[in-house]
């Protein structure tokens, strides 16, 4: 029986070369029909590298149908040995040199469209001295172009800006208007009587018909321009409730003013009545 020899091989799985090979060792994947071979030798006996041997996995597979991905260049010619007949297919130059040859010249020649050959087609030549009335197709109006022009060459135009009020510090005549600014608001806005009117009924408020200007107010306070210290040093003159007249600065005096006398000075318990008249009188000396 004779001896059967294997070479590595991978037979399901991942495409590709195997993970290592020992130097000069082959190995065939299936799964792209590649046979790798390890070149070189890292010193372990190992391969330092791993790399495509044949196989229509790495080369050119002449029995079908196959992609190429990388460039290829060749150092003669490619040939064919039929004429091609898809669009995606090589044309051999004898089957270009064929298909011009077929082509007619016709009459586009220079000694014909360029009679003075000059390098532009008469018809060309005919169109740039073509007169207006004879063109078609033109647009019926046409967009300005831009160009400018002094005040002096406008007429009318300076007589009207005369009429106009400059953007600094103009002198308006008649009765100017604005827009009315919002309530509150504090910016550079022109300030119409209807804002300021506003204001000024905001200020006022509900006050008095009697009160509702400053002479009013001024002459409501007495004219006084320290009205706030005349009215602090008025009050700092007042006895304090809470001190219940002790602190008056003469005691003697108030009582003396009010016509209480000595009476005043006297316990309820101990009084000591000398002359006078009393009249509806109840003495009652209490229980024991």
């Amino acid at each position: 029986m004779a001896n059967i020899i294997q070479v590595k091989r991978r037979v399901s799985g991942l495409a590709g070369a195997p993970a290592s090979l020992k130097s000069g060792e082959i190995a065939h994947n299936e799964i792209d029909q590649t046979l790798y071979v390890g070149l070189g030798d890292d010193g372990t006996g190992t391969a330092s590298s791993i790399t495509p041997l044949a196989g229509k996995g790495a080369f050119v597979d002449l029995a079908s149908t196959q992609t190429i991905p990388a460039v290829k260049i060749f150092s003669q010619a490619p040939r064919a040995s039929v004429d091609a007949s898809l669009g995606t297919e090589l044309v051999r130059k004898s089957q270009l040199d064929a298909a011009l040859s077929s082509l007619a010249a016709g009459d586009m020649l220079s000694s014909v469209y360029d009679t003075d050959a000059d390098g532009k087609v008469d018809q060309a030549e005919a169109a740039d001295s073509a007169p207006w009335t004879g063109i078609t197709g033109k647009p019926s109006n046409f967009p300005p172009a831009t160009h400018s022009h002094s005040i002096s060459e406008v007429t009318g135009l300076q007589a009207s800006l005369d009429t106009k009020a400059p953007l600094a510090s103009p002198s308006l005549t008649g009765t100017p208007t604005a827009p009315t600014a919002t309530p509150g608001l504090n910016n550079t806005q022109i300030a119409t009587t209807a804002f300021v009117q506003a204001a000024v009924n905001a200020l006022i408020g509900s006050a008095p018909g009697t009160l509702d200007t400053l002479n009013e107010l001024a002459a409501a306070l007495g004219d006084d321009p320290n009205f706030a210290s005349s009215v602090t040093t008025g009050l700092a003159e007042k006895l304090t409730k809470s001190a219940n007249l002790s602190d008056l600065t003469d005691a003697a005096q108030a009582r003396s003013n009010l016509g209480l006398g000595s009476l005043a000075l006297q316990s309820a318990g101990n009084v000591n009545i000398t002359g006078g008249i009393l009249s509806g009188v109840t003495i009652d000396c209490g229980t024991f």
